[in-house]
């Protein structure tokens, strides 16, 4: 499943932490309680790990998150997590939320499978 939302005008940690809970509430409903996050935004992936104070801006969105088992807790950099990137520009272009089982994009279809086979695409500025 994919989803991207139009949070409006917030900071970064507050879209991140919101499609986090978006995307792990998904999990639930759906029936998978164990999950792999990857996330590009440190800030959301050190609170998840308690390994840093949560931001009292997203304290409300990051204590809903425990309800699920967590398996792994992965910062990436944003050119191994170009799906979410992606969507996160679509959800700018959406006046609300949409979720669909398939993507009729096939820019995201290609960056999807991409991801599957084990792609990897070059740190720019290393």
């Amino acid at each position: 499943m994919v989803g991207a939302s139009n949070y409006g005008n917030t900071s970064v940690a507050m879209a991140e932490s919101r499609a986090l809970q978006d995307g792990l509430q998904a999990a639930l409903k759906f029936g998978y309680p164990k999950l792999d996050i990857e996330d590009d935004n440190s800030v959301v992936i050190g609170a998840l790990k308690k390994e840093t104070e949560v931001p009292w801006l997203i304290k409300n969105v990051m204590q809903e998150t425990q309800q699920v088992e967590q398996v792994q807790i992965t910062h990436i950099y944003r050119e191994a997590n170009m799906a979410a990137d992606w969507l996160s520009k679509f959800g700018h272009s959406i006046a609300d939320a949409w979720s669909s089982t398939e993507s009729d994009s096939l820019d995201l279809r290609a960056i999807i499978q991409d991801d599957r086979i084990g792609c990897t695409l070059v740190r720019r500025g290393t």
